[in-house]
């Protein structure tokens, strides 16, 4: 297993694509990895408290579980649904390149940025 330090780091490393991405102009990839990197935010909280995390990839989940939902509800509400809605074009009854544009994509990168700051604060102590 990787340890929580390594976690985080990719966690970094899905933020750094997400902007690269964007810049492309592929919004929906783009936020499809701001939701990653708080997913692997998330399993390197709870391997730091816990040494383990469940098998999901629901941030809603993972929040609970880390007993961080009530601090993280606002940043993950909306970027939860994008590991499913950014990929697939049936997931949302159109296709994932009609729903998201420059301006979804900076509220997921805001959000992204704002839990995973939370999180390494949280790591720290």
């Amino acid at each position: 297993m990787i340890t929580a330090k390594e976690w985080l780091t990719e966690a970094e490393a899905d933020l750094v694509a997400a902007v690269a991405v964007a810049e492309k102009g592929v919004y929906a990839r783009a936020c499809f990895h701001c939701q990653q990197a708080v997913e692997k935010a998330l399993k390197a909280l709870l391997i730091h408290k816990k040494n383990s995390f469940p098998k999901t990839h629901s941030l809603i989940e993972l929040a609970e579980k880390a007993g961080v939902l009530d601090k993280l509800k606002e940043s993950v509400k909306d970027i939860d649904s994008d590991y499913v809605i950014a990929r697939y074009g049936d997931a949302a009854g159109r296709p994932p390149l009609e729903i998201y544009d420059a301006q979804e994509f900076e509220k997921r990168l805001a959000d992204a940025r704002n839990a995973l700051g939370m999180i390494c604060a949280w790591m720290k102590n």
